[in-house]
């Protein structure tokens, strides 16, 4: 399984099963870094393995223009994209 960066993935192991993550990055093959704009800001990303996430299968692209500009970025951007999802779900 491939993510994206700034793909919508959910949390399948671990004590947050069921919660919906942003990737914000790529490590390596093995583990990404996810943020939510609550627990999980940009300061404090969660290192999670890529099995112990299901992708969503959306990818924001808007985003990229948002997170290059990093004036633009902040927790409750994340926040809003991720509960305007959840909406939609």
């Amino acid at each position: 399984m491939k993510l994206k960066k700034f793909e919508i993935v959910e949390s399948i192991a671990g004590r947050d099963v069921g919660l919906v993550y942003l990737v914000s990055d790529i490590i390596d093959e093995n583990y990404v870094m996810l943020i939510d704009g609550n627990r999980r800001t940009l300061n404090k990303p969660k290192k999670k393995k890529y099995k112990h996430v299901r992708s969503l299968g959306v990818v924001k692209d808007e985003l990229e223009s948002t997170f290059y500009d990093k004036s633009k970025t902040n927790d409750g951007v994340i926040k809003k994209i991720l509960k305007n999802f959840e909406k939609i779900c």
